[in-house]
């Protein structure tokens, strides 16, 4: 070796004892062996809760884009992502500059 080359680094003190590997060795081969004894359709049964979770975000997501698209080019595009997001009275209660009176609140209960 000469004086330029590096030494090597030794990563001795970071191996972990015989006894906890062995340990760590054993848990994976036991996990191993109950994934191989659950089978295909086992496997697939695992899923069913994350490809539920999935499906529910899709459709809701179809509800939203079919909503929008049965409201048509009649209603007006928001300007910006805020009003997007603010409904209609409450922009105008803050456009005027003052709070909502009970009637303003009652409103959007009344049945048409």
């Amino acid at each position: 070796m000469t004086d330029k080359e590096p030494r090597p680094v030794d990563l001795s003190p970071l191996a972990l004892p015989d006894l906890r590997r062995e340990r760590m060795v054993r848990a994976v081969l036991a996990r191993a062996q109950t994934a191989a004894a659950r089978g295909p359709l086992g496997v697939l049964a695992g899923w069913a809760r994350p490809t539920l979770a999935a499906a529910a975000v899709v459709a809701g997501v179809s509800l939203g884009a079919l909503a929008w698209a049965a409201a048509g080019p009649e209603t007006a595009q928001p300007l910006t992502i805020a009003d997007g997001l603010m409904p209609q009275p409450a922009a105008d209660w803050i456009a005027e500059d003052r709070a909502p009176t009970e009637d303003d609140l009652l409103i959007p209960w009344e049945q048409p």
